[in-house]
């Protein structure tokens, strides 16, 4: 771990990060003020890194993660605030659990639906290491995600080993995305379709859902994976939209169809499938 100047989504801040998980540099001396997230003195000689996509958790993700999981309790089955005795589980793995793991296990923890679907999260008492990674998400017997210990970051697996996507998401926003995922498929009325129109051209679906929102249809800004946008609603209704150039699918689910036709005419062009 090193201290220093580091960017994160194009603001500057100093704090602690893994150094082998820096990217590139960048010279800090033309930083705007509106985006130097830090009271750290600055001099023209000094330099600030850029990290990979896929990275451990800094600081400032963690308050977003704090913040974010508070919000997704409004309209998701999940307990941010109870209390978990991770050191048994520590115990028995000879480790200790990532920050970001411990908070996605105290918003999940006695909530059935995260556990028992094809695709699911490990209980506690279940996770196990193998090559020095934490196997916490299964799709059926087969592992799908862990956390290397050595690099502390994201790990998937799939040609029957382990890989490191450094361009890729990181650990936390692979669990709140299943963690949204899950949610909305156990939803009472579950809906999969297609988005027509502007949704269809736009790379930043996030930025075009703004104008969605109002006093009923809300953004769930915390979730910064880029070409994906989630839309809740004070009904309790989750929508995740997901663009890249060439089409928008819409996965939602809601507590009766008259919500989900409501989001249908919000929206506008889309249909479901």
């Amino acid at each position: 771990m090193k201290e220093g100047f580091y960017f994160r989504r194009n603001h500057l801040y100093y704090g602690t990060y893994n150094e082998k998980q820096v990217s590139g540099r960048v010279n800090i001396s033309k930083v705007t003020p509106e985006h130097i997230q830090t009271n750290h003195p600055i001099s023209d000689d000094d330099w600030a890194v850029r990290l990979w996509d896929n990275h451990s958790l800094l600081e400032p993700e963690y308050a977003d993660l704090q913040t974010m999981l508070l919000k997704m309790g409004m309209f998701m089955n999940l307990s941010p605030d109870q209390e978990v005795d991770f050191s048994i589980v520590e115990r028995r793995l000879d480790i200790s659990l990532p920050k970001e793991l411990k908070r996605i296990y105290l918003a999940i923890q006695n909530q059935e639906e995260y556990f028992t679907g094809t695709e699911h999260f490990l209980p506690l008492d279940e996770i196990y290491v193998e090559q020095r990674i934490i196997v916490f998400f299964k799709k059926k017997r087969t592992p799908i995600a862990g956390y290397d210990l050595e690099r502390g970051c994201l790990a998937e697996y799939y040609k029957k080993e382990w890989h490191i996507e450094w361009g890729g998401i990181c650990c936390y926003q692979f669990c709140v995305g299943r963690m949204l995922t899950l949610a909305i498929e156990n939803r009472p009325v579950f809906k999969k379709g297609r988005c027509k129109g502007k949704f269809v051209t736009t790379l930043n679906i996030e930025r075009e859902l703004e104008n969605f929102c109002n006093e009923d249809y809300h953004l769930l800004s915390e979730f910064h994976v880029y070409g994906i946008a989630v839309l809740y609603s004070n009904d309790g209704l989750i929508a995740w939209i997901r663009s890249n150039g060439f089409y928008a699918d819409i996965h939602a689910g809601a507590a009766d169809e008259a919500q989900l036709e409501a989001l249908a005419e919000h929206l506008g062009a889309m249909e479901w499938k």
